[in-house]
């Protein structure tokens, strides 16, 4: 994600805080020691160790790395060469720094260690009324069947003149209600608003202005679809769900194009993928045949193994007739692995009829 800037503070009365359950209004940064914060593992066990129940050992979690990771805009990049959160995570462990997505990473792997439900949240924030157009990145948690956001990027602190970050722990965005984070963090995806009526993207960004009737969304079916989904398929559903989210402003609809690309690019890979075994499953086949069958072999189980290739490059070819390539490169890589495909099925049919024979 690229940069987070947090241009609101609210300052809170620091009550002491005790090792176990979360007491009311007790929000004061945790100490950990070193030796337990050199691994996302390491610092998990060190929590539920000492931190007893969901809300406290979040709390834990959330005001160490508030408090400690310093916000380093010139490390924005890292982000786009480190994609998995885990690996992200224990780089921002070991440089102790970062953006908004290392903050986020971090609070992820752990809470996820912790046994904790846990989402990246990608979208915009919003201040003032303003629309931020470099986006943001936070995070989700499902506790007691119950959804709740968290923010430790914004709940360190704050940007001074967009040029200095300035340390300062608050508990304003630790464990927020859906309805309450969305006026001010607005996620890509609908679906991690976590709302039975979620909120268009005019809504937040023009409040006061005539907005469409908000749509009944079943959010926790959908979210347990997501869960059982694999990565091409989420892509696919998260595409969907934005481009029936009303209307899309200039950063949104960059993210739509971004997401798009990357849905055919992985599409276009997996065909690939395909189209290989196929190609694989052939070569095999046409050694089976050479060498007079396998023992216990026949002529009849190479035509069913011949019937089933065909049927594969043939789901292969009608997936890349329904996708819509918008990349030239795109375009002609599927027109590319059409053809190849055309060569491996002329291979097939030859080697039906001479099985029939």
């Amino acid at each position: 994600m690229p940069k987070c800037l947090q241009l609101l503070i609210l300052v809170l009365t620091l009550i002491p805080f005790r090792m176990g359950a979360l007491p009311a209004g007790a929000y004061v940064a945790v100490d950990i020691p070193s030796r337990y914060t050199s691994s996302l593992n390491g610092l998990a066990e060190y929590i539920a160790e000492h931190y007893d129940g969901v809300e406290a050992q979040l709390w834990a979690l959330y005001s160490w790395e508030a408090s400690r990771l310093r916000y380093n805009l010139s490390k924005r990049d890292v982000q786009l060469t480190i994609t998995n959160p885990d690996e992200l995570a224990t780089w921002t462990l070991k440089s102790g720094e970062g953006v908004c997505a290392n903050f986020a990473s971090l609070f992820y792997s752990v809470a996820t260690r912790l046994g904790v439900e846990s989402y990246l949240v990608g979208g915009y924030s919003v201040t003032h009324n303003n629309v931020r157009d470099d986006g943001h990145e936070w995070v989700g948690c499902i506790i007691d069947g119950k959804p709740y956001f968290f923010d430790p990027t914004w709940g360190g602190g704050y940007m001074l003149n967009e040029a200095q970050y300035v340390h300062s722990l608050n508990a304003a965005y630790f464990m927020v209600e859906p309805a309450k984070m969305v006026r001010t963090h607005m996620p890509e995806d609908p679906l991690f608003q976590f709302l039975d009526y979620p909120h268009f993207y005019d809504e937040i960004d023009n409040p006061g202005a005539t907005h469409p009737v908000p749509v009944y969304f079943n959010w926790r079916d959908s979210l347990a679809n997501y869960n059982a989904q694999d990565t091409l398929a989420r892509l696919g559903g998260q595409l969907a769900r934005m481009r029936a989210n009303g209307f899309a402003n200039d950063w949104i609809a960059g993210e739509i194009l971004r997401l798009q690309h990357n849905y055919e690019a992985q599409l276009l890979n997996r065909q690939v993928d395909i189209f290989n075994d196929s190609v694989e499953r052939c070569n095999n086949l046409i050694n089976y045949i050479n060498n007079g069958y396998a023992k216990g072999g026949s002529a009849k189980e190479a035509l069913r193994e011949i019937s089933d290739i065909r049927m594969q490059l043939t789901n292969m070819a009608d997936a890349l007739n329904d996708a819509d390539f918008s990349s030239d490169v795109l375009v002609q890589g599927a027109a590319n692995l059409q053809g190849q495909s055309e060569t491996v099925l002329n291979t097939l049919q030859k080697l039906e009829k001479s099985l029939k024979k």
